[in-house]
Order: C-alpha cells, then structure tokens, then sequence
C-alpha cells in the first residue's frame, strides 16, 4: 500500500514538472508571436505629415510590424546612416544623398517616388508681394529663412535658384539657416522670419500662411526611396519598401500635395 502511494505521489510530480515546463514553453511561443517588428524609416522633414498617415495606414494593416520614423533634414540622416544608425528604408528629398550612399553599398537599391516645387510664403498678415526673387531685396524684407544648404536639400534648391538670379551676395545677410524645412516655416508663422523658402507641400491646406512665389532654376526636385542594405528584417523591410510604391501608398502622398515621379 505505500509503494502503491509513493508511486502515486511521484507520478503526480512528474506530470506537475511536465504541465510546468509546457506553460514555460507555451509562454515564451506566445511572446515570440506577439513580438512586433520595428521597421526604422529615415524621412525627411517635409514628409512628415504624410509618413505618420502612412504609419497609421501601414500598422493598421500590418499588426505585427512597428514604423519607427526618424524626420529631419536629409543630409543629417544620410550622415546618421553612414555613422551606423539603426535604419532600414531612407526616404531622402535630394537625389545625390542617396546616390551616395548606394555608390558606397550602404543602401543596395532605390528608385524615383515623388516630385515637389519650391516656393517663397511669407504670413497672411504681411503685405508684402513678390513678383520674383527680387522681391527678396525689397527693405520691407530684412530676413529670409532657408534649410542650410549643407545639409537640408531645400535650402540647397534655395540657394540654386537665389545664385541664378544673381542676388546671392546681396541677400546672404538677411538669411536665416534652419535646420530643416519644418523649422523654416515655424520662423513664418511665428514671424521670426518675413518671407521662408519651403517645399510647396509644407504650406499644403495651410491657412496661415500664403505662397508668394514658385522658385525655378534649381534642379528638380526629386524625392527616391532607398532600401539599406543591412537591414535586421530584410523581408519585412522588403514588403514595406515596395508598399512605399503602390498606388494606396501614393495616393496619401498626393492627398497632401506630392507629385508622383
């Protein structure tokens, strides 16, 4: 009767060891299938808007994926892909930023999505009119906010388009550098700076502020997508980079005012 009993008891046991260790193992599986995938996407400012819509509408659709955006000027973010930043689509507003870094297989592909215009806006409540860049010399304009054009491809486009009208030195004083176009039109409202050069889309449904002038004689403004080379989670990275592509994703970048290429 007591082996019978210490037989029982063990037995008991072992199955007690046996249930334990399957709820360990189905609760490490449920972590695992839970356990989203971050997808780091490199954007430049004068996205951002449309990329947090993008975010929403992708994660939406893709609930074990996680849209990391990073927005800022677009030589500051290929510089910080360059230096090792987590990354793994690059969502750049000049060509030649991504050219580089594909010429130096940091990013192994990309392609032309979207065109944009440059334009001058000043406050609604400013009475001062353009009818050209020489309006920029007018004395009732005494600072004129732009990207940095080291770093930030509208200021880059700005100065372009400044140095064909053959202005430069007489309007270099009054500039304000920004570090990118975001910053630029917060120097607008707050009236920091009389007129600002910014993207078109940037003053896209804004009410506040009005378009004075569309810049010309600058190279075009091309927006391309890039997919980085040693991405954590190519194939999951692959599948958002082609979404970047298709024509729902293209729509919200036209609902907020993007050509496409």
């Amino acid at each position: 009767m007591i082996e019978r009993v210490m037989f029982m008891r063990s037995r008991w046991k072992n199955s007690a060891y046996i249930i334990i260790i399957m709820v360990i193992i189905s609760l490490a599986g449920c972590g695992q299938e839970n356990e989203k995938t971050e997808i780091h996407v490199l954007t430049a400012a004068s996205m951002t808007p449309a990329m947090n819509e993008l975010k929403e509408l992708y994660e939406s659709e893709n609930p074990y994926i996680t849209i990391v955006p990073v927005y800022g000027g677009s030589g500051q973010l290929k510089d910080q892909i360059s230096q090792g930043a987590p990354a793994d689509v690059f969502l750049s507003a000049a060509l030649r930023w991504m050219e580089e870094l594909n010429e130096a297989e940091v990013v192994s592909e990309f392609e032309n999505l979207l065109i944009n215009e440059l334009v001058a806006v000043s406050h609604m409540q400013n009475d001062f009119k353009m009818e050209g860049l020489d309006g920029l010399l007018n004395d009732s304009v005494d600072t004129v906010g732009i990207g940095d054009p080291a770093t930030v491809p509208a200021g880059e486009y700005a100065k372009q388009a400044i140095e064909a009208a053959g202005i430069w030195e007489e309007v270099e004083d009054k500039l304000v550098f920004a570090s990118d176009v975001r910053q630029v039109l917060t120097y607008v409202e707050t009236g920091n700076v009389d007129v600002g050069v910014v993207y078109e889309t940037d003053v896209y449904e804004l009410e506040n502020i009005r378009i004075d002038y569309t810049l010309n004689n600058h190279e075009p403004i091309i927006y391309p997508v890039g997919f980085l080379a040693n991405s954590n989670h190519p194939e999951e990275v692959r599948e958002f980079y082609e979404w970047l592509k298709t024509t729902e994703a293209l729509n919200v970048f036209e609902s907020y005012g993007f050509g496409v290429y």
